[in-house]
């Protein structure tokens, strides 16, 4: 939406032409060097220090899949793939192969995408003190250009790959909106396409008809270079022109044409059903021209418009939460749909069967506001949210990353969408707020009202028990409440404290330095609580809290864990103190401030943040989370629905049926293993939930909280007067080991399930529980997992064209005993199951047998080198490390540490640890097959 792209300083006179279609009033900021090289390509390059020492590269193309001809159907998204395997200057997978070597990870930092309307290519977090790394990029999208390779045994081998990415995406959300797609983009040629194209086409294409889709439109005309990062401006531009100036202007310039929908005279309705769906959904919508022009008149248009649309959303999330009714879930939107048009859409999540009820209930309300209007107290309210909002953004203005700034400038490119610095921003939403009238907002909101040219859409559940309403169910449902007259929207005033207790500071016990951590400090309340301040200057203006306290679900009998695992959320979303869920977000207004507790497995605590002037508010919703938590029985119901909802369609759910074997093999059928059933539903109890909360929190002196970034030791007075009034139980309590576990040995199971589009997801699981936890073997536990995500990369994935990816995930943790685990899992063709399957064990034992290759060691050093500086600059990883250490005793790691450690590390190290994690491992494995 255009709210996140806002927006000025000033009207400018005349227009800057960007595109054939689109223009804006708005210059760019002058920190941007933007220009047209003669061959009709664009850049831009801004220099930006967040992250530090790091560049982002974009390549943009303006093409996308609504330009290619029906035998070149999916090949703009196969060219994207190509464009990784061979150029120019990068031969075979040179790309990604140079890229590593740096620590830049394919996946990870080497990435693209394909859409309708443009395909766009990303480099992301490269070292920018290496010049010479930073001129390999620009080569790269040089190439991406028009130097692709597109060799005939490289498109073969790409062919199974898109082969598996097109079965891998094809599960039942996806099918159902390619049905509503269909009715949506009628008459256009949107309704033809679907980015990953025919599968007959891709099996089938002659190796030129790719490559004359790839001369004719990848063109520079159509391309715009785009350079993010802690850079020389200067210098990057001088070589762009050089390295880009290069590329010729092509004899015969293909026009780019624009795809519109066309506006239809008659309502449609599309019901789109499917066995495998898990939720139903109403969607009712009508296309809209985007405006050709981005002005300032087009901009505060925009705006009001967004300020209607967040009101009636909140509207919206308070009937839901504050009624009994027949939908889950309310909202309107505005979005992009294609290159010319968009979408307004209100959307339905209806409980089952519910349809027509829970549309006319969504319905009515926004016809209440469309009636009445909003209120000047919503307004102001949501005028101080966003102040606040900007504010904040202003004040952290450093820490913008990289790829916000490529991805405005990317928008700028393709529909001349304005692109402005923070300061300019800060003072056109200002001058906005300022201006705008409750009037003015009204009125743009009811410029929205769907009229005509609409399409009402329902996904659901196929189900022969379920009577579906009929379209004209809908629509007189909307004439009748349109010709009803409701009542204005009221609300009550809120003027209770959140804290009515008068508190006074406590004493402090004791103080000390924690050494490893530059001026932290640790205190120890009267109440035993323990409170650790750490100052970072990381962030200008943001704290971040979390607290801990061991026990969680283990101390509940397993009999009533399923009350437990919802405890803290009742707590969170049934209010505080005086205030329902609802008036406590009113009431908080202006604050910049969150808590959220929780219970895991073996702990519960608080997640949280502030900045320096709301860490009052912070400390009172922590302290109002331990003495007057709500227990509401509405929002008990809610929760309750929500996990109804989850259920209903459960026995078609693959996802469900895989993930449930999964689960109960890995804990060997454990009773404490409760898996999402009736029973599970039918055993909540709020009492239940209520007490086990209550005994969690109710000891502030079995907690330790933890305070990172914008704070001093000044701020103890304040934290002690919330923390410290909070009781104690002068106790501490252990969570317990159940000590659950896979069965010893192999456990395999293959379960056969219908599907609509046939494939085999494998899934493997390995444990080892006689594994040493110390920093090394966790660093060769994650090598292990690059290295055979590499080895399948090859060997699954370019080598058979076996499946669209392999996942290889590793852990090595320490509570409540150390243990190893690794997790491979991917989806293929059925008649290839039992060959990849080979592969996977096959891979297994040969990384216990040879040594890595040293390249790839190095290229892995490299990337943790590279993640580890990335990291270290931001205060959640300052907070996680921190609590590691206080909990755990793990020490952390500086890169001057990190950098020797890795420099021991030997290939033999490796195997090594491999062998003794793989050998006497645990597994499961499970097969899902189509019938």
């Amino acid at each position: 939406m255009k709210a996140k792209l806002i927006l000025a300083h000033f009207l400018i006179l005349g227009l800057t032409q960007v595109s054939a279609q689109f223009k804006t009033t708005f210059p760019l900021p002058k920190e941007v060097a933007h220009g047209t090289l003669p061959n009709g390509m664009q850049y831009f390059i801004l220099h930006n220090e967040w992250p530090k020492d790091r560049a982002d590269f974009y390549f943009v193309q303006n093409v996308g899949a609504i330009l290619e001809n029906d035998d070149q159907d999916g090949l703009a998204h196969f060219l994207e793939h190509m464009a990784f395997n061979g150029t120019a200057h990068f031969k075979g997978k040179g790309i990604i192969n140079m890229l590593e070597k740096q620590g830049v990870s394919f996946g990870k930092d080497i990435n693209a995408y394909t859409a309708y309307d443009e395909t766009v290519y990303n480099i992301s977090n490269v070292p920018s003190e290496n010049k010479t790394l930073l001129d390999s990029c620009m080569y790269v999208l040089h190439d991406w250009s028009g130097s692709l390779l597109l060799a005939d045994n490289e498109i073969d081998a790409e062919r199974g790959v898109i082969r598996e990415e097109w079965r891998t995406r094809r599960n039942a959300d996806y099918r159902a909106g390619e049905k509503i797609d269909k009715v949506v983009f009628q008459g256009s040629k949107y309704a033809k396409r679907n980015v990953i194209g025919d599968l007959n086409v891709i099996n089938n294409f002659k190796y030129q008809v790719l490559r004359d889709y790839y001369k004719k439109w990848y063109q520079p005309q159509n391309q715009a270079v785009i350079i993010v990062g802690d850079i020389d401006v200067a210098l990057i531009e001088k070589r762009v022109k050089e390295i880009f100036s290069s590329i010729p202007k092509p004899k015969k310039i293909n026009k780019r044409e624009y795809e519109k929908i066309p506006v239809q005279k008659e309502n449609r309705y599309v019901l789109a059903t499917d066995k495998e769906l898990q939720r139903s959904g109403i969607s009712l919508s009508y296309t809209k021209s985007k405006p050709m022009v981005q002005d300032q008149v087009e901009m505060t248009k925009s705006m009001q418009e967004n300020l209607a649309m967040q009101m009636m959303n909140t509207r919206f999330n308070e009937y839901i939460i504050n009624n009994e009714t027949a939908g889950l879930a309310f909202g309107i939107s505005n979005d992009n749909l294609s290159r010319l048009d968009s979408k307004f859409s209100m959307h339905i999540t209806p409980k089952k069967g519910k349809f027509i009820e829970a549309f006319t209930e969504a319905y009515r309300e926004f016809e209440r506001a469309m009636q009445n209007g909003f209120t000047q107290q919503e307004l102001d309210r949501l005028k101080t949210k966003m102040r606040t909002s900007h504010d904040n953004r202003l004040a952290n203005k450093d820490k913008i990353g990289n790829g916000y700034w490529a991805e405005q400038l990317q928008l700028y490119f393709l529909e001349s969408n304005p692109v402005f610095t923070v300061e300019g921003e800060h003072e056109w939403i200002n001058t906005f707020l300022n201006n705008v009238t409750l009037a003015q907002v009204n009125t743009a909101f009811k410029a929205l009202n769907p009229k005509d040219n609409l399409v009402l859409s329902v996904s659901a559940p196929e189900d022969a028990a379920t009577k579906f309403p009929e379209a004209n169910d809908y629509w007189n449902a909307m004439k009748t409440i349109s010709n009803s007259k409701l009542e204005p929207y009221k609300e009550e005033e809120l003027t209770a404290s959140l804290v009515k207790e008068q508190l006074t500071e406590k004493a402090i016990v004791k103080t000390e330095d924690i050494k490893p951590f530059t001026n932290a400090k640790k205190y120890t309340l009267a109440n035993g609580a323990k409170v650790i301040v750490y100052p970072t200057t990381l962030s200008k203006d943001q704290i971040l809290f979390s607290a801990y306290s061991a026990g969680g679900n283990s101390l509940a009998d397993w009999q009533d864990l399923p009350s437990a695992q919802i405890a803290s959320a009742v707590a969170a979303y049934s209010g505080l103190g005086d205030y329902k869920f609802t008036d406590l977000k009113k009431k908080l207004t202006g604050k910049t401030a969150n808590v959220s507790p929780y219970i895991g497995g073996l702990y519960e605590g608080f997640n949280g943040s502030s900045n320096k002037e709301s860490l009052t508010t912070l400390l009172q919703l922590t302290y109002l989370y331990f003495q007057h938590p709500r227990f509401d029985n509405s929002t008990f119901d809610k929760i309750k629905e929500q996990y109804q909802n989850k259920l209903n369609n459960a026995p078609n759910s693959n996802e469900k049926a895989l993930s449930d074997t999964i689960s109960v093999l890995n804990t060997n059928y454990s009773k404490r293993n409760w898996l999402l059933t009736q029973d599970f539903i039918n055993t909540f109890d709020l009492n239940k939930a209520k007490k086990f909360y209550t005994e969690r929190f109710s000891n502030a002196g079995d907690f330790t909280f933890f305070f990172v970034g914008n704070v001093s030791d000044q701020d103890i007075a304040l934290i002690n007067t919330y923390l410290g009034n909070i009781p104690s139980a002068q106790k501490t309590e252990n969570y317990v080991d159940h000590k659950i576990s896979m069965k010893d040995g192999k456990t395999e199971k293959t379960i056969i399930r219908t599907m609509d589009t046939p494939k085999t997801t494998v899934y493997l699981h390995l444990e080892n529980k006689d594994m040493v936890f110390n920093k090394k073997n966790r660093i060769l536990s994650y090598m292990l997992s690059e290295w055979l995500t590499k080895r399948y990369l090859e060997t699954i994935r370019e080598e058979e064209g076996g499946s669209y990816g392999v996942q290889v995930g590793t852990d090595l943790s320490q509570s409540p005993t150390p243990l190893f685990s690794m997790e491979i899992n991917f989806d293929c063709n059925p008649d290839k199951t039992d060959a990849l399957v080979k592969i996977v064990h096959a891979e297994l034992a040969r990384v216990q047998t040879e040594n890595i290759p040293a390249n790839m060691l190095e290229d892995i050093k490299q990337s943790i080198l590279k993640n580890h500086q990335e990291q270290i600059k931001q205060n959640n990883y300052w907070m996680s490390v921190l609590t590691s250490y206080v909990r755990d005793n793990e020490e952390p790691t500086d890169n001057e540490i990190l950098k020797n450690t890795l420099n021991n590390i030997t290939a033999k190290d490796l195997k090594d640890f491999t062998v003794n994690a793989l050998k006497k491992s645990n597994s499961v494995q499970v097969l899902m097959k189509a019938k």
